[in-house]
């Protein structure tokens, strides 16, 4: 077990029972201690294992920060804090998901999926083996030849790099001739990496988030914008290709003011997701310090209307995920943050004030509705990446959320230092917060987050980056219902990125919906294969309805097998 987090009134840690079992205890009401280890019986079970290390996958992420040994990236200390992407894709074609990781001081890594439920390092095989300071990174079949591509930010001096996946297991950087590089000679700072057709010609764009550059040793004029830039593909002129749209298609977030300067933003995670069903994709970016944006796509163009639209409320927005969490056709936008402290008026230690997660329910209408607090799924400590998916197959979705920070403003000790994975089992539009019971009693700090169905068992894992620590794969237990998957690709043989799937159980029911490719926008890009749990339906679905906003073509299939793989092409 990792050491105790600090009593607060109300809050539960794991505890160690008898023969290895994992308990829940609670912090007694006067904040004087956690009470007795409960639920330690021996039918007691841990949903979650942490199989990290036991199939391949362990490697740290960036030197730990002790205060003696100096940063790994020089003048940048707090960026150190921010950093450790995933990114899950199948670059080989054998149908087993893979796993690319990003470091600090080090070279990136690959791990290829064997097929038998462990991985196997093929950095340096697939030339991947440059050491830079590594973030954000997200797979794409770019130049639509069927593979995937990889995009991937660094931060510190350097540039970004675009790894051309050359069809024998190989990569080749081109980002420079391609135009994704981004070497001026300014500090970057990347973050997350989106992919996705906004302009719906058939070719996947990307958009880039960065943290501020206006925050280190390098002085840069105010004048100059974020390196948050919206990239079209050229298409079939340059397949791969790419220019920069952000100016010229209004998807501008930082705009100067008389003066020509410009505000500090500080992006996160961005996704590139319809979510007023016009087939037009909107861009939806978390942002640290109230610089979360929210733009409309009108047609191929993007108009900037977060407040009209009712979200960018979060104080300090950092993780990002989207999916219809209740179930009303509709994707729903969920919103990390940072929570305040439980009981804090009696301690007079508030410290960041009433924050929070935000849940933003899409009502209709090109408006949100901010829930966060009355679904009770604001209070995730400091947060970051999270993913919202049906874990135990019961035909709703559940919210996971992994969080912790080192900052020397948060004590130690501080539950936000050290801290548990959070997760909100769905019971019924009710969600009570199940960490502990679910087996997620890891203390460390958490960072990026994907879903993959790694040993292909239908259902979903958890994959955690720990920040300057070892990762945290969470094979998935406990699932018990029925399950379907649905892969859809585009005419070319890729992944539809943006495609709507609708899974009708029973004729008059309500249909179950999800998009292929937005389900985690921070540090983490998930399997772009959707997952639906079924509860105990089980023989056949009724219809299963696949959308291409490309195209703007629908295919519908009738009595579809469960518990198994469908793919979908056009």
């Amino acid at each position: 077990m990792e050491e105790p987090r600090t009593c607060i009134p109300g809050r539960t840690q794991a505890c160690e029972c008898d023969e290895g079992l994992v308990g829940v205890q609670s912090c007694r009401a006067d904040g004087k201690g956690f009470g007795v280890c409960g639920g330690c019986t021996a039918s007691a079970v841990t949903p979650f294992t942490d199989v990290a290390r036991d199939v391949g996958l362990a490697y740290l992420e960036a030197a730990p920060l002790d205060g003696v040994t100096p940063c790994v990236v020089p003048g940048y200390c707090e960026m150190n804090l921010l950093t450790g992407g995933v990114a899950i894709g199948d670059y080989d074609g054998d149908g087993g998901p893979d796993v690319f990781v990003s470091r600090l001081g080090a070279t990136p890594l690959l791990f290829r999926n064997r097929g038998d439920g462990r991985f196997d390092d093929v950095t340096a095989a697939a030339g991947l083996a440059l050491a830079a300071n590594w973030n954000g990174a997200a797979w794409g079949d770019l130049d639509n030849d069927g593979d995937l591509d990889l995009m991937a930010q660094t931060i510190g001096k350097g540039r970004h790099y675009l790894f051309i996946n050359q069809g024998d297991g190989t990569f080749v950087d081109d980002a420079v001739a391609r135009g994704v590089a981004f070497d001026n000679g300014i500090s970057k700072l990347g973050m997350s990496v989106s992919v996705g057709d906004f302009d719906r010609d058939g070719w996947l764009d990307l958009h880039l988030t960065e943290w501020s550059i206006k925050l280190g040793p390098q002085a840069v004029d105010p004048k100059i914008p974020a390196h948050i830039r919206l990239m079209r593909n050229r298409g079939a002129s340059a397949p791969g290709h790419f220019e920069d749209v952000t100016v010229a298609l209004g998807a501008v977030i930082d705009p100067p003011d008389e003066l020509g300067n410009r505000p500090t933003m500080y992006g996160y995670g961005s996704a590139i997701a319809d979510f007023d069903g016009d087939d037009w994709p909107e861009l939806a970016l978390s942002g640290d310090f109230g610089t979360s944006r929210f733009l409309w796509n009108e047609g191929g163009t993007f108009a900037e209307r977060t407040r009209d639209a009712g979200v960018g409320r979060d104080a300090f927005g950092m993780g990002s995920a989207i999916a219809d969490l209740d179930g009303d056709g509709q994707l729903d936008w969920y919103v990390t943050s940072i929570s305040t402290l439980p009981n804090c008026q009696a301690t007079n230690d508030c410290g960041h004030g009433e924050w929070g997660n935000r849940l933003y329910r899409y009502a209709g209408g090109r408006l949100f509705e901010d829930v966060g607090y009355d679904w009770r799924l604001h209070d995730g400590f400091w947060g970051w990446g999270a993913a919202m998916f049906d874990f135990d197959h019961d035909g709703d979705l559940d919210v996971v959320q992994t969080n912790g920070i080192a900052y020397p403003i948060v004590q130690p000790g501080s539950f936000y230092a050290h801290d548990q994975d959070r997760f909100w089992r769905n019971d019924g539009g009710t969600f009570v917060e199940a960490a502990s019971a679910l087996g997620l009693v890891d203390l460390r700090r958490g960072k990026g987050l994907a879903l993959f169905d790694f040993d292909r068992d239908g259902d979903l894992d958890v994959f955690v980056v720990r920040n300057a620590s070892e990762p945290s794969l969470y094979r998935n237990d406990v699932a018990k219902g029925h399950w379907l998957k649905v892969r859809v690709l585009t005419d070319s043989g890729r992944d539809a990125i943006g495609a709507r799937v609708r899974v009708t159980l029973k004729k008059g029911e309500t249909s179950r919906v999800a998009m292929v490719g937005v389900a985690t926008n921070f540090l983490g890009q998930s399997e772009p294969t959707v997952h639906f749990g079924l509860g105990d339906h089980g023989g056949h679905v009724d219809e299963v309805e696949v959308h291409w906003h490309d195209s703007g073509k629908t295919r519908v299939l009738s009595s579809v097998p469960v518990d198994d793989l469908l793919v979908v092409d056009p």
